[in-house]
């Protein structure tokens, strides 16, 4: 009798340690695929955010960009304006010395 309760403990005993050592490899597992998807969305949010400045800085540039055209064709409007009249008085002289 005194055998079979001390095989008993003995296979409970080992069927713990093998169970903790199964637990523990699998949580391992989990901890390293969980870093790696962790590595993983941290490197694409870096690039994200390494986009979303970029595209900052180039609406930023084309805001100025526009901006400066915008006060180019006010300056030249006047020039543009004169030319037009100039071509129109032009046409009108050539037509009528026919």
């Amino acid at each position: 009798m005194l055998d079979v309760l001390e095989w008993s403990v003995t296979a409970a005993a080992l069927a713990w340690a093998l169970t903790l050592s199964w637990a523990c490899a699998a949580m391992a597992r989990s901890r390293r695929v969980m870093q790696e998807e962790i590595d993983r969305w941290q490197a694409e949010a870096m690039r994200a955010r390494r986009m979303v400045a970029q595209l900052r800085q180039e609406a930023i540039v084309w805001s100025r960009g526009r901006q400066d055209g915008r006060e180019d064709l006010i300056a030249m409007m006047p020039l543009l304006v004169a030319a037009q009249q100039g071509h129109a008085e032009a046409a009108v002289t050539n037509d009528a010395s026919c």
